[in-house]
């Protein structure tokens, strides 16, 4: 008897020692310091721009928490994804396209039904050097008919320069050589086209102003015999 109350006392004291643990892991957890972090609510695959019901806000103990996290979810909202992101993962700064475009590949700067298209430009087709990224400029070609008629006729009008080329060396060093411009998919053949009919096409970039958004869409032009 006195054997089964001293097994039954050690128990108690076990069971007793073990709960008492159990409530100051509990307490500790509660008062553990946490951090809001971004997660993904879903699988992201590389190339997709965020949006809102891709996103969640959870508290994460600090020592859980990556370095590159994000706690606002404002600041992920429509960047663009460089890698994989899997569900309920931290949205980690160097997954997500930069929100600076200057340190972001050219890829990054084209807009959705947009392709990029550089043009060789000298002193006579690019404006004189006058061009900057961002400007919009139209596209004039010049060319010569079976006819040995000249004609003039806008290709597209409104495109924006995304880069400006590398600069010339020689002679003219310091003269960029080409500008990568933005334009419509459905207009990239019709460009392209235009381009390299054969060595007698001529073609010039016209500036436009920045507060200008005409499309005129003028209808070629030849000089009256």
């Amino acid at each position: 008897m006195k054997k089964l109350v001293i097994i039954a006392l050690i128990v108690s004291v076990i069971t007793g020692f073990a709960v008492f643990q159990f409530a100051i892991s509990l307490q500790k957890g509660k008062d553990q310091a946490t951090q809001p972090v971004v997660l993904a609510t879903q699988a992201i695959p590389k190339g997709t721009v965020i949006e809102k019901e891709m996103l969640t806000t959870e508290e994460i103990p600090i020592e859980m928490v990556h370095q590159l996290s994000i706690a606002n979810p404002e600041d992920v909202l429509g960047r663009i994804t460089k890698e994989n992101i899997e569900a309920n993962e931290q949205i980690l700064t160097s997954r997500l396209s930069d929100t600076n475009q200057e340190n972001n590949n050219l890829s990054y700067a084209i807009e959705p039904n947009y392709r990029a298209l550089t043009i060789l430009v000298d002193e006579e087709k690019g404006v004189g050097g006058y061009l900057t990224k961002g400007d919009h400029v139209d596209l004039v070609t010049i060319w010569i008919t079976k006819e040995k008629d000249v004609v003039s006729q806008y290709v597209v009008e409104n495109i924006e320069i995304l880069e400006i080329g590398p600069k010339s060396t020689g002679d003219k060093g310091g003269e960029y050589t080409s500008v990568t411009v933005s334009i419509p998919v459905a207009e990239v053949e019709k460009i392209t086209y235009a381009l390299s009919i054969d060595q007698t096409t001529k073609y010039r970039l016209v500036l436009r102003s920045p507060v200008d958004k005409a499309i005129l869409g003028p209808k070629p032009f030849m000089p009256l015999n």
